[in-house]
């Protein structure tokens, strides 16, 4: 019998895509940091300003998970075995991509050294330099976890409750604001930033706002009526 079939499928799938897209996503910035260098000097950090783009994909991506679920339990598959193994697809994902962002950055850093370009970082980043290879990929491994799995549980709420899924905002706001206070990722109020230094501390209240975002999603997606449209 096929052990965790959805996460090994999506880890042949949906992972390589993502991967992909991120790749084609700082190649982007890449073409663009050219056009730009082209007209005016370069100050502040392309990859970095991206960043911010980062988290919106993250969201929507998560947000399309119940459309993976319904696939998954048309052909066959349980809402039991979707969340047991979806939540260990993004972890793995989010570990892949955060270095991978990381490796952008540092990619970016040479290039910058080499036309003595300044790579300045935005003023609510945890990290000042692109050198600081731990704080970059912690800063956004916790960004990634937080935002794809609260993307997971907005989309099963708004699959699930349609437009009563608005009161689901909220309880994703406080998850991605508060995140956002230790990561450095769109954090609008100014008490919950922390600038804490310690890495371990944020992997850790990353880690329980993941799990607290995979318990709402359980809580709305445990019994997720199928919706069949109408032919």
């Amino acid at each position: 019998m096929n052990r965790w079939p959805i996460a090994r499928y999506l880890l042949t799938t949906h992972y390589i895509f993502l991967i992909i897209i991120m790749v084609g996503f700082y190649a982007a910035c890449a073409v663009l940091l050219t056009v730009v260098a082209l007209f005016t000097e370069i100050r502040i950090s392309t990859v970095d300003v991206a960043g911010q783009v980062v988290c919106w994909l993250a969201l929507g991506y998560g947000a399309s998970s119940t459309t993976l679920l319904s696939t998954m339990l048309v052909h066959g598959r349980t809402r039991r075995e979707f969340l047991r193994e979806y939540p260990v697809f993004l972890l793995i994902t989010s570990v892949t991509l955060a270095a991978l962002t990381a490796g952008a950055y540092a990619a970016e850093a040479a290039v910058y050294s080499a036309f003595d370009w300044g790579q300045k970082m935005q003023d609510n980043r945890i990290f000042e330099s692109a050198s600081d290879f731990p704080t970059v990929y912690v800063a956004y491994l916790s960004m990634l976890l937080i935002w794809l799995t609260t993307g997971a549980f907005l989309g099963a709420a708004f699959y699930r409750w349609q437009a009563g899924g608005v009161l689901a905002v909220p309880f994703a706001a406080v998850l991605v604001l508060t995140g956002g206070g230790f990561n450095g990722f769109f954090s609008l109020v100014p008490g919950l930033r922390t600038d804490t230094p310690d890495l371990a501390a944020i992997l850790l209240v990353s880690l329980g706002l993941a799990a607290a975002a995979w318990a709402m999603l359980w809580y709305t997606a445990r019994d997720l009526p199928l919706r069949v449209r109408a032919a």
